[in-house]
């Protein structure tokens, strides 16, 4: 049986269940621009030039990632998933695995620059609010949401600086946001029928508010740090600081520097600061009890000069 998605605008042919992102609604005879496909992976590819613990590319095209426990992955040139699983590997966290740091090497093969992040709508343009895992990004994002912003993107944010000229564009990614169980009910989300973002977690798909599905530029990033002693702060950066603080946030990282991407998304991300898109660093406290403050501290951010 295959599935068809939509990510962006592009169509998602795959093998296997992807709940994380939306079925694809155009032509039904439309050929896939990206294929994930159940098959046979090699072991290593062929005189690698760069090899590390668990994955390997050659040239900009190839990509190969080995992960015990899950199986062997092979993405090529941008469009072609390969995935090879070892028996009992968990469909859940595969699902999350192929939507998340694999999406990531989709888009750097693409030429594109994924942030980790989530992205929402404010006054007409996005807002990427990034961070390292847990940070609060998808909280902060469903806050925003229940206060009559779109989400625009979970977990990964995209941009397309095609234009070099002016901000870049942030495309539409992920509609469903993962939120753990203290969020969803702190925003008194009915959580009945949920569908569980990660196996033995307690982390949920969200599908509650409509995800815009058009790309926006990008007017904002909010970099989060979350921390248990922490006072809820945010702060603008400027610099060598704002553009550290925007290295760090881009996705895959490691892999993307194999493939040879550094030089074009250090290009990027310095255009962001040159055209004068704000970055700005949000500490939290680890309480979901601060979120509609946090979610304040965002909007008024946004309207300083």
């Amino acid at each position: 049986m295959s599935y068809a998605y939509r990510l962006a605008a592009l169509k998602i042919e795959s093998d296997l269940a992807l709940p994380d992102l939306s079925p694809w609604d155009g032509s039904g005879i439309s050929e896939p621009d990206i294929s994930f496909r159940l098959g046979a992976v090699p072991p290593r590819l062929h005189e690698p030039d760069h090899s590390e613990a668990i994955f390997q590319t050659r040239g900009r095209d190839e990509y190969l990632l080995v992960l015990p426990g899950t199986g062997r992955i092979l993405v090529r040139h941008g469009r072609q998933v390969t995935v090879e699983l070892e028996h009992g590997a968990d469909p859940i966290n595969t699902c999350a695995l192929l939507t998340g740091p694999i999406q990531a090497v989709l888009w750097h093969q693409r030429g594109l620059v994924p942030l980790h992040a989530n992205a929402v709508v404010i006054g007409g343009r996005a807002v990427a609010l990034a961070g390292t895992a847990a940070a609060g990004k998808s909280a902060l994002a469903a806050t925003l949401a229940r206060d009559g912003h779109q989400p625009l993107a979970d977990n990964l944010c995209v941009l397309d600086d095609a234009g070099k000229t002016a901000p870049a564009m942030v495309l539409p990614g992920v509609a469903l946001l993962r939120l753990w169980r203290d969020t969803i009910e702190h925003l008194a989300i009915p959580a009945d029928g949920m569908a569980s973002a990660l196996s033995g977690r307690d982390r949920f798909l969200v599908d509650r508010w409509s995800a815009c599905r058009e790309p926006r530029a990008l007017a904002a990033v909010i970099v989060l740090v979350r921390r248990s002693s922490v006072a809820l702060t945010i702060e603008r950066l400027s610099g060598i600081t704002a553009l550290g603080a925007l290295r760090d946030m881009v996705q895959m990282r490691r892999p993307a520097s194999a493939l040879g991407r550094s030089s074009e998304i250090l290009g990027c991300l310095t255009r962001l600061l040159v055209v004068a898109v704000p970055v700005w660093r949000l500490q939290l406290p680890d309480d979901v009890s601060c979120l509609s403050d946090a979610a304040a501290e965002v909007l008024g951010a946004l309207e300083q000069p």
